[in-house]
């Protein structure tokens, strides 16, 4: 009984899916195949009415009129009626092409009206962000006279009221996770605040003065940071992933795959900080698949001044969600050609966090190789511009999970990616964005019978990456500056 509910513990409920075949746009498309069938039946029907003036005016039919001038009239009659009568084929061909238009229209309409809500809320969050920052400039002697009243007040209370204080802060923002996306989409206007109060300051830190979107704060903060130079490759020979020999037999598979990868840098391990995974998959079939296995960030907490060779770390997030190409996506480049990737062969990316980031970003914007499927776990990516037709992108999301809200956005309703949130939080901000997590959610994943996400499934196992038998090997790299 207790393995029972152990197993049933590990599978989490899934509370929303976006995105895929099922999803908004999908139906759009749907919609927009219906118009064209009714333009076709139009012009199928205007021929007919078109073939029916040609019959009027046939030879044949006019040499009959002498001879049975009764019938030719009715047959005149008849075939008039047919094409340019009431409810004739004319007709019929009008009201076919004005429900296309309609059709058309309506669609044209529900996409505008999305985006006016979307560009709505942008620009309520830019505003709203804008004001705290002033705020924040102009109370600042006496947030700085609050704040030196405060630290030594806090550590004065009891260990338990401060831990039950730090639980009720994490409590609601497990609570008030569109708070926590707005508050992010909104940085672009708190910076802009915040400078307009001092505006020397961005002068001598090199900053803009307009930053509408947290995109585009994020690419100004990540250049307060060195450059971050060309990758550092090597083949790590001493390291290995338990599962590096085994196929994945499923989504679960995969991420458990993920987590041993994520397990070879920890912050017992620094020197390790950087590796990834590259999974060769030989099929029975003789062909050569290839998984690219991404850990997310190693240091969060790097300043401009603290920056070493760590490839994984706070500018390397900023720089994604900014749009730009990192050193760790070009060492993930670099590492890939050195294990014997070639250009067309099928390859499949798995991030976590930031290697989730990196892999939404590399099959967006090109990386010279044939990346046909991405899976992210706990990744922001909503900023991602969009992905090529035919490539497929399954995002996994955990409740409570503060970090795949850190682009300020949704992820996009879109034929190519499928979002899939799930509800297997605890109390801890940090805990939820815990791999362990995203090993439970890819149970519910693999269980689900949402068609968006069967679709994405049945396509990694068609192409060969999920239960595809056969025998594997792996290479593990390590990426540095």
């Amino acid at each position: 009984m207790a393995g029972a509910m152990s197993r049933r513990r590990r599978i989490p409920p899934i509370t929303d899916v976006t995105g895929g075949i099922a999803g908004l746009a999908a139906s759009y498309a749907a919609m927009r195949a219906l118009a064209d069938r009714f333009d076709s039946a139009g012009h199928h029907l205007r021929d007919h009415a078109t073939a029916d003036a040609r019959v009027l005016v046939a030879s044949d039919l006019l040499e009959s009129a002498p001879l049975s001038p009764v019938t030719f009239a009715e047959a005149e009659a008849r075939v008039a009626d047919a094409g340019a009568g009431l409810h004739g084929a004319a007709e019929a061909s009008l009201v076919y092409q004005a429900d296309a238009v309609l059709v058309r229209a309506t669609v044209a309409a529900y996409q505008e009206c999305d985006r006016l809500v979307a560009t709505s809320f942008e620009v309520l969050d830019y505003a709203l962000g804008r004001e705290v920052g002033q705020a924040l400039v102009a109370g600042a002697p006496v947030l700085l006279l609050l704040g030196a009243l405060a630290v030594p007040a806090w550590h004065h209370l009891p260990a338990d009221t401060r831990r039950r204080l730090g639980d009720d802060l994490e409590e609601w923002v497990d609570d008030h996770p569109a708070v926590v996306q707005h508050a992010v989409d909104g940085s672009g206007g708190l910076l802009d605040g915040m400078l307009s109060g001092a505006p020397f300051a961005a002068g001598l830190a090199g900053l803009a003065t307009f930053h509408p979107n947290a995109g585009d704060a994020a690419g100004d903060l990540a250049g307060l940071y060195p450059d971050e130079g060309p990758p550092v490759v090597r083949r790590r020979h001493d390291l290995a992933v338990p599962l590096g020999q085994t196929t994945p037999a499923d989504l679960t598979g995969l991420m458990r795959h993920l987590r041993q990868t994520n397990a070879l840098s920890t912050p017992e391990q620094p020197g390790d900080q950087g590796t990834i995974e590259i999974q060769t998959l030989h099929a029975t079939d003789g062909m050569v698949r290839h998984v690219v296995y991404l850990p997310g960030t190693d240091d969060i907490a790097a300043t401009p001044w603290s920056q070493d060779g760590d490839v994984r770390d706070l500018p390397a997030d900023l720089h994604v969600i900014a749009g730009d190409h990192t050193t760790y996506a070009a060492g993930i480049e670099q590492a890939m050609r050195e294990a014997g990737i070639g250009p067309h062969d099928p390859v499949l990316l798995v991030g976590h966090s930031l290697g989730g980031m990196e892999a939404a970003s590399l099959v967006a914007h090109g990386s010279g190789f044939d990346v046909t499927h991405v899976v992210t776990a706990g990744s922001p990516i909503g900023g991602v511009p969009g992905y090529p037709p035919g490539t497929h992108v399954l995002s996994l999301e955990n409740r409570g999970d503060v970090v795949p809200l850190l682009d300020g956005r949704d992820n996009a309703d879109s034929l190519q990616q499928v979002t899939v949130q799930f509800d297997d939080h605890e109390t801890s901000i940090i805990g939820n964005h815990d791999l362990r997590h995203y090993v439970h959610g890819a149970a519910a994943v693999d269980a689900s019978t949402d068609p968006s996400v069967h679709d994405q499934l049945a396509r990694l196992r068609a192409d060969g990456f999920l239960g595809a038998g056969g025998t594997a090997t792996s290479q593990v790299f390590q990426i540095g500056r």
